[in-house]
């Protein structure tokens, strides 16, 4: 199945000036009426979206581009606004995510499109769905908020999967779009790798001034995590509300660079690829996230294994990985022994704290779900102290899996872990096609991306979180185009 193209509408100019006009004239008056009321504010909101999705009906890819080159400064707003953030936790959604569902259905109903396309696990995540939405109904849930916001972490970004897809209309598009996310994210990246050597070097007061009265939101009250042996490690956030936002970020731009890289055809800008890829390496791993020290390793190695490339070009990036690896851990004035010796002790103990002993919890206290959001971090929103995360007998699941299964129940995992492999293959199977290097290096990270978000979900709700829950949908649908993209350069020549 071919992408949704962007083509001239086929409506005549006069008839949808004069629908234009009416809607002007029509809105007008509301937003007139609204601020006489004293309703300023929210009739300017309105506006704004009424905007965002006019211009991603004329292009719903502006919407998605949007974005993307959004999400490195995503934060910014809430930092400002705290502790007032609603409003700027929503700005995403209302300016980018949801025009460009509109602005997508209209294109599709407008030529008589498929939204889905060959492959995707329809049938699984529209059961997944309306088991989801029933959930949210549970009475054992503390309120209805609670199943909203549940309902809004789990269902509202899984579009992106059909998006992603329909993104790309071609190699050199692909190429355009990894180019703007990887020059996009250098700020945020490089702020990040300042502020850890700022706030691991003695000047934290310097680094947490920047951020005013949200500092200790955005470092969970300072945070320090000391090592046995010696030395400590402290949690950066750059241009995010909080650190693990962060750390998703530049995990996510070691995928997109390198999907840049591999797609350069010119020497400056391969080398301005490479660049960005130490770069967001080295912000992974300077985050302050323990895991970074174990799983940014993991990650660079699925994108070697999957690719299988030239050895030589296989080799030389895994040593350049693996200096950026070195120098970042210097950072933490700890010896590398000291701190690998930490966090594999932290990690297993955590696999069976967060894991295994989490799903025995979990199914100790229920095996139908307690319902949609109970177990998700972003219900503490919903509930008397925010504080305190009081979900569920005053203890909150960390893993991603464990949280499935209390919400949705077995039912719910099992779902889960076939939607998931569904993902996986259908991405498999689009990667073992490839038959162009470049494409193939793409895939290649893009699939590895999705494998270790699978891992990852086994410690961490990172799935649930900005920038993932994006990234994570809107990349598994474009791994699936790949192969149609080569189908048309082989056309082409």
């Amino acid at each position: 199945m071919t992408a949704i193209a962007q083509r001239p509408p086929v409506f005549s100019t006069a008839p949808r000036n004069a629908a234009l006009a009416a809607s002007l004239a029509i809105g007008s008056v509301f937003a007139g009426t609204a601020v006489a009321a004293g309703y300023g504010l929210e009739a300017l909101g309105v506006a704004v979206f009424g905007s965002a999705v006019a211009l991603a009906i004329h292009n719903w890819r502006w919407a998605v581009v949007g974005l993307l080159l959004y999400m490195p400064f995503s934060g910014l707003p809430v930092i400002a606004m705290y502790p007032h953030t609603t409003v700027a936790l929503l700005v995403k959604d209302f300016l980018f995510v949801l025009p460009a569902y509109l602005g997508f259905l209209a294109v599709c109903h407008s030529r008589g499109a498929s939204i889905s396309f060959r492959g995707a696990p329809v049938v699984l995540l529209g059961m997944l769905a309306l088991l989801v939405v029933g959930q949210a109904f549970n009475p054992d849930l503390p309120n209805h908020l609670v199943g909203a916001i549940g309902t809004k972490v789990w269902l509202l970004y899984v579009p992106l999967y059909f998006l992603g897809y329909h993104l790309v209309r071609d190699k050199e598009h692909l190429r355009q779009i990894f180019g703007l996310m990887s020059l996009a994210a250098v700020p945020a990246l490089t702020l990040g790798i300042v502020e850890a050597l700022l706030v691991n070097g003695g000047h934290a007061q310097l680094v947490y001034r920047f951020y005013g009265n949200a500092a200790a939101a955005t470092t969970q009250n300072f945070a320090q995590f000391d090592f046995l042996g010696g030395g400590s490690i402290r949690r950066v956030s750059s241009t995010f509300s909080y650190g693990a936002q962060y750390y998703a970020f530049a995990v996510s731009m070691i995928v997109v660079s390198y999907g840049w890289l591999r797609l350069c055809t010119g020497r400056r800008s391969a080398g301005i690829a490479r660049f960005v890829w130490l770069l967001a390496i080295a912000a992974a791993l300077t985050s302050g996230l323990r895991g970074a020290i174990v799983f940014v390793p993991i990650l660079i190695l699925l994108i070697t294994l999957l690719e299988r490339g030239r050895l030589p070009s296989a080799i030389g990036r895994l040593v350049a990985a693996a200096g950026v690896l070195l120098a970042a851990l210097s950072v933490f004035h700890t010896p590398a022994g000291v701190l690998a010796s930490n966090v594999v002790h932290l990690g297993r103990q955590e696999f069976s704290d967060v894991f295994v002993h989490g799903f025995g919890h979990a199914f100790h206290l229920t095996i139908l779900g307690l319902g949609t959001g109970a177990d998700t971090g972003a219900s503490r929103y919903a509930l008397g102290h925010p504080s305190e995360f009081t979900g569920i007998g005053g203890t909150w699941y960390e893993s991603w899996y464990v949280k499935a299964a209390l919400e949705l129940g077995i039912v719910g995992l099992i779902l889960v872990a076939l939607t998931l492999g569904a993902i996986f293959i259908g991405g498999r199977r689009a990667h073992r096609r490839l038959r162009d290097s470049a494409l193939r290096g793409v895939s290649a990270a893009l699939l590895a991306f999705v494998v270790w978000n699978f891992l990852y979900a086994i410690k961490s709700q990172y799935l649930d979180i900005d920038p993932m829950n994006v990234y994570f949908w809107l990349f598994a649908g474009i791994v699936t185009r790949l192969p149609s993209l080569e189908r048309q350069g082989d056309e082409e020549r």
